[in-house]
């Protein structure tokens, strides 16, 4: 009798096991989510993390962008690149930060921003910075 209970529950917790691998597999384990984000942060620019970068985790820009990858809203990398030598570019980001905009990015819109003109120039400045 004990040797058949013992049975059965190392029987359970195969099945169990297997079905904790099948789903790690689907999803991805965390090791390897990790090793993917340190391989995507090997090939992208390092960033400092101090100054308008500071700043923008501050504010909370970090929610819905990225520096290198697209999130809810564009990379700043894509938005640097889109403004690239264009006359006004500052103070149209600027506009887009404090007031927000809309149909620019696709069908999201960002919405105005808490931060005071002077804050926005900062972010505005680094994002056009970043290569």
């Amino acid at each position: 009798m004990k040797v058949g209970a013992v049975l059965v529950g190392v029987m359970m917790g195969a099945v169990l096991l297997a079905c904790d691998k099948k789903e790690e597999k689907a999803q991805g384990s965390p090791k390897q989510e990790a090793k993917e984000e340190i391989k995507r942060e090997e090939k992208e620019p390092a960033v400092e993390k101090t100054g308008a970068y500071a700043l923008a985790d501050k504010k909370g820009c970090f929610a819905c962008h990225d520096v290198y990858r697209k999130k809810v809203g564009p990379s700043y990398a894509e938005v640097a690149k889109r403004y690239a030598g264009k006359e006004k570019a500052l103070e149209e980001l600027v506009v887009s930060i404090t007031k927000g905009s809309m149909g620019k990015w696709g069908s999201i819109p960002m919405t105005p921003q808490p931060v005071t003109k002077k804050e926005a120039e900062e972010l505005a400045k680094w994002i056009l910075s970043i290569k």
